[in-house]
């Protein structure tokens, strides 16, 4: 009689108590974990290596395999009921910038955008992407347009039902990383360069903004003696292409050689910051959450 009151109680109380859970897939071997409880993260954090071979491109292949992995996670951490705030693989997103005739963003931006038909030079056409369109501060006349294939959307959805709890939103990796470091971009100078290396198992990831504006993306090799080299001509190149006045260099996470990298560069190297989230990726789901 009481294992029967637990299994009724449990579920009721995640409606009357709701648990959000973020995850962040934003890695291709990784995912990280965090409950966020009043609009606050709390401890642990939690990390779990993607099983081999459920993945493809960043697209579940295996998915009930991967449904149930997340799941017993979900169970091992006491969360199987919770809302699922999700930073899909980063391989999966692709963003740019939307410049609106006239010098304002409409009314109805996705509906503007779809009806454009613009070729952004995405891997999958728009008429078969899943979108989100956000204004970019201080660029009236510019939007932020991000998605991933639907294809990709739904095998994941199939994948957290299987999982269980209830999946309250999926962003692109590349919409929580800027949600992120919202605060850093809108304390740039005019004209500054904002540089973030994202260092993974096998290389590290450079965006580059100017003035709020994701403007430069590159993959660079993760060796210190290969990395140096690569990361002076990719930001010297953004410097003479976009007549930047400064660079502000940060990191994603710390990373091996940090102070070797200032020094060769002549460029002060910070880490960025996350609060008490376990990554920038988990900072931006957060602050999403709270929003939408």
């Amino acid at each position: 009689m009481l294992a029967g009151l637990q299994e009724k109680w449990l579920p009721l109380r995640a409606e009357l108590f709701p648990q959000i859970v973020l995850l962040d897939l934003s890695h291709p071997q990784l995912l990280i974990g965090q409950t966020l409880k009043g609009g606050k993260p709390v401890e642990p954090l939690w990390t779990a290596p993607v099983p081999a071979r459920t993945l493809r491109d960043g697209i579940p292949i295996v998915r009930d395999a991967l449904g149930d992995f997340i799941g017993d996670l979900l169970l091992e951490h006491s969360r199987p009921y919770a809302g699922l705030v999700v930073a899909l693989p980063r391989v999966l997103g692709q963003w740019g910038v939307i410049e609106w005739p006239g010098g304002r963003e409409p009314s109805e931006p996705l509906a503007a955008l779809r009806a454009r038909g613009a070729d952004l030079g995405w891997s999958f056409p728009l008429n078969e992407a899943c979108l989100d369109v956000q204004p970019l501060p201080g660029a009236g006349s510019c939007s932020l347009a991000a998605g991933a294939s639907r294809q990709a959307v739904e095998a994941w959805i199939d994948v957290f039902a299987i999982a269980g709890g209830t999946l309250r939103h999926l962003f692109p990796s590349q919409v929580a990383l800027m949600a992120a470091l919202q605060p850093e971009l809108e304390q740039a100078q005019p004209g500054e360069l904002v540089a973030l290396l994202q260092p993974t198992t096998s290389d590290c990831q450079l965006v580059v903004w100017r003035d709020g504006i994701p403007e430069y993306e590159r993959t660079l090799p993760l060796a210190l003696d290969q990395l140096v080299p690569v990361l002076r001509q990719a930001l010297g190149f953004c410097r003479s292409r976009l007549g930047a006045s400064g660079v502000r260099l940060l990191l994603a996470e710390p990373l091996e050689g940090s102070d070797a990298i200032a020094e060769q560069l002549g460029l002060p190297l910070e880490i960025a910051d996350r609060g008490d989230y376990g990554s920038l990726h988990l900072q931006g789901l957060g602050q999403l959450e709270l929003v939408t």
